[in-house]
């Protein structure tokens, strides 16, 4: 029976991707887990894998094509095997049509969940039986890891992210950078930076916006931050403290961790920090879950993991979906202020400008070198006003030059 090759949905916005190039060509034959094609998805460019070892019958979209999320772009099969039609095609996603490959089970006969009416992991009542969180699960069906047979180490062995993230084989290598095109070159805005475009472009004209700006004196954090490098090959940097500072703050006024649901304003319970990350074709924003609960060093191994997979491309969707705050630092590129625009649906965003030295007058009387740090809270001015926004980025302030409390 042939089978169908679809584009990956690997993210909830994931609308379309883009098929950068096949490696291989309509009559090779293919073995399980062997790299067929290059895709652009809305924020990486990765591998797309085999499920199984056959035949590449034909090739629907060639190199360069958009393709809907889900869509047909490839069939595999047997050696001169037919290919079916558009209507005889069942859509699953890989990972549920492994599944149901393995255990004999017509797609035709489940009700797909899916866009279009594709069928998922979740739509077989086997699947459901085991106890996973929804993360999990999405993860898994991405990485096509089978949750059956996986431990759990959440509370009553319900498998939970890590747990699935354990199970997941090294990443292939991605495909080298193209080289820097020359002056004059038209681009075509595709895949991530168009992306990019179309949620900055929906952040300015939905999101009635304001952006407070304050400084903070880190010099004490500035030596706290050098005697914890001290002799130490795990490196914390400000961005860390921040996060720290960010996520305590959060606790304590949840309204900024909110996000507008119709005419609702829905607070939310987890503190999903995601910092931004600049890559060749744009800017991703991988999160740091459960924030509140890490110390300086693990939201430190945490952020420096992410930030080296994601220059590389080898990490899951799930690891950039979630947030519920960000944090973008540009004062390595000495910015002392700037205006960040709120990643949509969140409600609020702080920029991090460079640290500078001001005079000011210390406890005695005389006048003092001081580092100082610009932060720049952008907010949602129709459910945050300006009273709370201020609280909020006060209490930021206060944390981080209060800064062995974020290690104690």
């Amino acid at each position: 029976m042939a089978y169908n090759i679809i584009m990956p949905k690997t993210g909830m916005a994931m609308e379309e991707g883009t098929v950068v190039r096949w490696l291989k060509k309509a009559g090779d034959t293919i073995s399980k887990g062997e790299a067929i094609a290059v895709i652009e998805t809305d924020k990486v460019t990765m591998d797309l894998e085999s499920d199984r070892d056959g035949t590449l019958l034909a090739i629907v979209h060639g190199d360069g094509e958009v393709v809907k999320a889900t869509h047909t772009i490839a069939w595999l099969g047997a050696p001169g095997e037919k290919v079916p039609s558009v209507a005889e095609a069942v859509a699953a996603t890989p990972a549920a049509r492994a599944y149901a490959a393995e255990e004999g089970i017509a797609l035709s006969s489940v009700a797909g969940s899916g866009p279009g009416g594709a069928v998922r992991m979740r739509d077989f009542p086997q699947a459901k039986a085991v106890k996973a969180t929804p993360l999990a699960r999405k993860v898994a069906e991405i990485n096509r890891v089978d949750l059956v047979g996986v431990e759990g180490s959440g509370a009553g062995g319900k498998i939970r992210k890590a747990d699935v993230v354990a199970r997941v084989d090294t990443p292939a290598v991605p495909p080298a950078a193209p080289a820097r095109p020359a002056a004059g070159t038209s681009l075509p805005m595709t895949g991530m930076r168009r992306v990019i475009a179309d949620k900055m472009l929906r952040s300015h004209q939905q999101v009635p916006s304001v952006t407070l700006v304050t400084h903070a004196d880190v010099t004490e954090l500035a030596a706290l931050r050098d005697r914890m490098n001290a002799g130490s090959e795990a490196k914390v940097s400000y961005t860390d403290f921040i996060v720290r500072a960010a996520a305590a703050a959060l606790r304590e006024h949840p309204l900024i961790n909110s996000v507008i649901e119709g005419d609702k304003i829905l607070l939310r319970e987890e503190i999903n920090i995601g910092i931004a990350v600049a890559l060749e074709a744009g800017l991703i924003v991988p999160v740091v879950r459960g924030a509140d609960t890490l110390s300086v060093r693990q939201i430190a191994a945490e952020a420096r993991d992410l930030a080296e997979r994601a220059r590389a491309g080898s990490f899951t969707p799930g690891e950039y979906a979630g947030g519920t705050f960000t944090i973008t630092n540009l004062g390595m590129y000495g910015i002392t202020e700037f205006t960040p625009l709120i990643n949509v649906p969140e409600s609020a965003i702080l920029g991090v400008g460079t640290i500078e030295e001001a005079f000011r007058t210390g406890p005695g009387g005389g006048i003092e070198s001081r580092k100082v740090m610009s932060l720049c809270l952008t907010h949602d001015h129709r459910h945050i006003d300006g009273a709370p926004a201020a609280a909020f980025l006060g209490r930021i302030r206060a944390l981080l030059e209060d800064c062995y409390s974020l290690v104690g």
